[in-house]
């Protein structure tokens, strides 16, 4: 390594490594900016089964257009969560759990503790949830009975995972999932919905369940509006107990810091900092037109998955509304996937049977997913504030979780509760609340430890800021509608 790269490591500026021409070009095309999305693609494969074609096409039946803001506020603000805390990692080299645990008031690592326990409490829920989803349709079409399939599902996709055995079969995977979104997308269109009413939907006013949703669904009249409409925002584009994972993956990816040849070294040099010093980041032009270059690779990789998410998203929600709707049929108890095979009948008759070839893809691709995802959220949440977790590494606490996420899985499988039930407190909790925290922790370390030339664009701060008030907000107003403390 030459001394202008890095100097010594110990008391030297730090240097970020070259960026790849790509990212210093002015213009960026789209060829480019798809050589970046990486990480981003597993968080959209992580929820396109659940928040997506289950959720969002609920939220339509219910409430029509009223709630397509959901979609909109719910993916920029979590959209500028990823990417400010991607970011931070890519420019230091450090996850923004490990500054969280030295920087913020009170006592040592109380922030990565508890937001380790908040993704700890959510991972069965998901888990039990998008399994229990798959086998009661698979019991719908039929196939046998639906708790022996959730439970099957939930441990050969551990298996899988475990073995890392599913390169081909994802492959497949993520062709049939692409067609049915393009399939969706086009039955937008010939739905023929109300667009006055889609734009309308886009401006956020009052709502409330459709007038037929009283007599034909009274328990889902029964939950407050909001908790129904978090339960959404919780599932739309994953949660913390997926992102804090996300930006740990960056880490294979060695963009930015995280490729530096004497990384290791580095994490101890920041490590060893006082919680209010300055990350010793090199404020040279030069070094700083770097930074600028490698911003760009989460960047890329973020909006790539968040404008993939929030569309099809909007596009199940629409046809929620105006097929479901129109129709008085719910997403609801142990039938949550079977109504929508009419958004792909729509455009052609056959397609209702290639429907239910695709969603048994996509959501197994979920319960196989989201093993890998959880144990780098775990490592990444520990590690902040246990050097033995750190010397384990990721893979030396995978047997933990899974463990933790499969026993918890499968007792609540067996405790015959629905898909909505299961996912509810871990998506209020999880997939809302702890991503406005956790944005807060991002502007608070941001302002305190990057240099000012490697700080937050003026939009990005007011992004997150807004993002980190709006989640924490509706989490407190559905976590106290949800324990019937307010009505």
């Amino acid at each position: 390594m030459s001394t202008e790269e890095s100097g010594r490591i110990e008391d030297a500026a730090l240097r970020l490594p070259e960026p790849p021409t790509g990212l210093r070009q002015r213009r960026v095309t789209l060829v480019t900016a798809l050589k970046f999305f990486g990480p981003g693609a597993i968080i959209a494969s992580l929820t396109i089964g659940s928040g997506e074609s289950i959720l969002a096409s609920r939220e339509g039946a219910v409430f029509g257009y009223a709630v397509l803001w959901a979609v909109l506020v719910g993916s920029v603000a979590k959209g500028a969560l990823v990417y400010a805390s991607n970011r931070h990692i890519t420019l230091t080299g450090e996850h923004p759990m490990a500054r969280f645990a030295k920087v913020l008031p009170g006592p040592r690592g109380w922030f990565p503790v508890l937001l380790a326990l908040i993704c700890l409490m959510s991972f069965p829920g998901w888990a039990s949830g998008v399994a229990v989803a798959l086998g009661d349709f698979l019991e719908s079409m039929g196939a046998g009975d639906g708790t022996f399939f959730a439970a099957g599902l939930l441990l050969f996709g551990a298996l899988l995972s475990w073995v890392g055995g599913y390169t081909v079969l994802e492959k497949v995977q993520v062709a049939i999932a692409g067609l049915m979104v393009v399939l969706v997308l086009i039955a937008v269109f010939v739905a023929q919905p109300d667009w006055l009413g889609v734009l309308g939907g886009l401006v956020p006013g009052d709502f409330d369940y459709a007038p037929f949703v009283a007599d034909k669904y009274p328990d889902i009249v029964s939950t407050s509006v909001w908790v129904e409409l978090v339960v959404f925002m919780g599932g739309l584009g994953g949660g913390m107990y997926d992102y804090i994972g996300y930006t740990g993956m960056l880490r294979e990816k060695k963009w930015g810091m995280l490729g530096h040849r004497e990384i290791d070294a580095i994490g101890d040099r920041l490590a060893a900092m006082e919680a209010r010093d300055r990350i010793p980041l090199s404020t040279e032009p030069g070094e700083v037109a770097k930074a600028r270059a490698w911003s760009r690779a989460p960047l890329f990789d973020m909006l790539a998955a968040f404008l993939a998410l929030g569309i099809i998203a909007a596009a199940f929600m629409i046809n929620g509304a105006a097929i479901l709707g129109e129709k008085q049929q719910v997403p609801e108890g142990n039938d949550v996937l079977t109504h929508q095979s009419q958004f792909l009948a729509s455009v052609a008759p056959m397609f209702e049977y290639f429907y239910a070839v695709a969603i048994v893809m996509v959501l197994f691709g979920t319960i196989y997913a989201v093993w890998e995802a959880y144990s780098w959220t775990t490592y990444e949440s520990l590690a902040a504030v246990s050097k033995k977790v750190r010397t384990r590494g990721q893979r030396g606490i995978r047997p933990f979780v899974y463990a933790w996420t499969g026993i918890g899985a499968l007792l609540m499988i067996a405790s015959g509760a629905s898909f909505v039930d299961l996912i509810t407190p871990a998506s209020i909790v999880g997939g809302v609340f702890a991503c406005g925290i956790y944005g807060a922790g991002l502007l608070y370390v941001d302002k305190v430890n990057m240099p000012q030339e490697y700080r937050m664009s003026t939009l990005l701060r007011a992004l997150v800021a807004a993002g980190s008030v709006f989640l924490t907000v509706c989490g407190v107003i559905a976590m106290l509608s949800y324990a019937e403390v307010i009505s």
